[in-house]
């Protein structure tokens, strides 16, 4: 797993190999189309899916693995973490899903990993500056994705709109609060 600050800023990170190989090979294999789920609490209206995690299924092991990388992702943020545990939801995104400019309330951190080979680049996520211009793009790709340390200016959208087919696959890890170390 690797950790890298997008700016100097040290709020925003690009996470590349998020998840070991194995893993992310099994998602490749999976229907998630057919998987249990819910909506997402105050996403309702969207085209998205919360897929419901058990025991058996490739997505129960995604939180296991990131606990063991506590350490890891909290030296990287240069935070301590209050718990020891993370919780993901697991989304699957639909066509006609596009997402408007907003902010994400009060998660303190939260982590996207993309997961699934089912979309073009141009569907990931675009953090802006407070005067609405690009801060940052991460695009749509298998195994990376972003860190955000929460706040007033964590401004991000997906622009873009997935068309008939494509499906947009991701973890969206809550770490729960945190202290500066």
């Amino acid at each position: 797993m690797k950790i890298i600050p997008v700016d100097e800023q040290h709020n925003l990170f690009l996470i590349e190999d998020a998840y070991p190989s194995d893993i992310i090979d099994q998602i490749q294999e999976e229907d998630f189309l057919s998987y249990e789920w819910e909506l997402q609490e105050g996403q309702v209206d969207w085209p998205r899916r919360k897929l419901i995690k058990k025991p058996h299924l490739i997505i129960s092991e995604l939180d296991p693995y990131l606990n063991t990388k506590h350490e890891l992702i909290s030296e990287a943020l240069k935070v301590k973490f209050v718990y020891e545990a993370v919780d993901s939801g697991i989304w699957l995104d639909y066509s006609p899903y596009t997402c408007a400019v907003h902010l994400d309330g009060d998660l303190p951190i939260a982590m996207q990993i993309y997961l699934l080979d089912n979309a073009g680049p141009e569907h990931g996520t675009v953090f802006y500056n407070q005067d609405q211009t690009v801060r940052y793009t991460f695009p749509y790709k298998v195994n990376t994705g972003y860190i955000m340390l929460n706040g007033p200016d964590q401004y991000h959208a997906v622009p873009t709109t997935l068309q008939p087919g494509e499906l947009r696959l991701s973890s969206y890890t809550y770490f729960g609060p945190f202290e500066h170390k």
